[in-house]
Parts: structure tokens; sequence; C-alpha cells
């Protein structure tokens, strides 16, 4: 199995990639039931996955956070709350993009430390979270690109004012930031627990 698995680990991982990508575009279209249940499928393919493939057993309460912030999203939307609805005095959208970079943080460090103790290393976690605040900035910075295919190609409307864009990344960043802390706080527990002395 793991050798099928190997042989077609390209055009699953662009197929994961793809389905992503197109789930992101379509999204805020979609009813809620089906965004939730699109989402879920699409989280559970890439869990069940890398468990298979790459023995990856990522923490069920990190992707319960992902699954929260896809809930953020899809709610938003649900209840026309974009664009109208404010939330702890900032808009929805606003709002949206803090809790979803917050949420989603977390899985995303511990993914890459993960992946450098694969590697034969071990990087101190606040290396972790650094290299971590970089790349997961950077899929926030593609998903306004995102935005702007929905906006230019398929005819949505996302795109609000010239200061879109950056204020929604403004908003991803601080939530990202705050992510970080979270993963921070969870994970060096995690490590307290992984070496402390058997008794």
């Amino acid at each position: 199995m793991n050798k099928l698995l190997e042989r077609l680990e390209i055009p699953i991982t662009a197929a994961l990639v793809v389905a992503g990508a197109a789930f992101l575009l379509k999204m805020c279209y979609l009813p809620l039931v089906t965004c939730t249940l699109v989402g879920g499928a699409w989280l559970a393919a890439v869990y069940f996955y890398a468990r298979a493939r790459y023995r990856i057993v990522m923490p069920p309460a990190l992707l319960l956070l992902v699954f929260a912030a896809l809930e953020v999203d899809a709610l938003g939307n649900f209840f026309s709350m974009y664009g109208r609805a404010v939330v702890g005095g900032v808009m929805y959208d606003e709002f949206a993009h803090l809790a979803v970079q917050a949420l989603t943080m977390p899985l995303v460090v511990w993914l890459l430390a993960e992946a450098v103790r694969r590697s034969g290393h071990q990087l101190p976690l606040g290396l972790s979270i650094f290299f971590a605040v970089a790349v997961f900035f950077s899929l926030s910075a593609f998903y306004e690109i995102i935005e702007l295919w929905d906006e230019r190609y398929f005819g949505g409307q996302r795109i609000w004012s010239k200061h879109d864009a950056p204020n929604d990344l403004q908003w991803d960043f601080a939530g990202i930031i705050i992510g970080a802390l979270l993963a921070y706080v969870i994970l060096r527990r995690e490590r307290r627990v992984q070496v402390a002395p058997a008794t």
C-alpha cells in the first residue's frame, strides 16, 4: 500500500492542493451544510493521506481548531455577515481573517516542527514558530490571490476596495501572531510532557 502511495505521491498531492484551492475559491458561495461537509472531507483526506503515506498523525485537537476556522468563514457567509456585521468593534471580514489564522496556526507550527524532526533535526520551538509564521503568511497572501482570481475570472465579488487585500493581510498577520502564541503555549506543554521522566 505504501509503495502505491509513494508512486502516486505527486498526483495525490497535486490533487489535494488543487481541490483545496478550488474549495477556497468557491466556499463563500456554498450553502452552510455543503461548505461544512466539503471542507471536512478535504481535511479528512489530508489527514488520512498524511497518516497513510508519511505516518504523520496530526493531533485531533489541532485539526478541530482548523475545522472551527472553516466554520467561522462558513457561518459568516451563511448569515451574510461579511460587509455588514460588526464583532468586537471590527467588521466581520476583519474578525474572520484574524480568527481563521489564529485557529489554524497551531497546526501549521506542529506540521513544520514535525517535518524538521523527521529530517533528523530538532529546532527550538521559537525558531519553528518563526518559520511557520513566514510560511503561513505566504499562504495568506496566496488566498488574497485566489480572491483576485475569483473577481477577475469567475465573476465573484470579494474585493470591496483598493485597501481590501492589504487590510485582510493586516488582520491575517495579527491572527497569525495570536495563533503563534497559542501554538507556543500548546506545544511547549506537549514538549515538556514528552521529556518528563517516567515515574
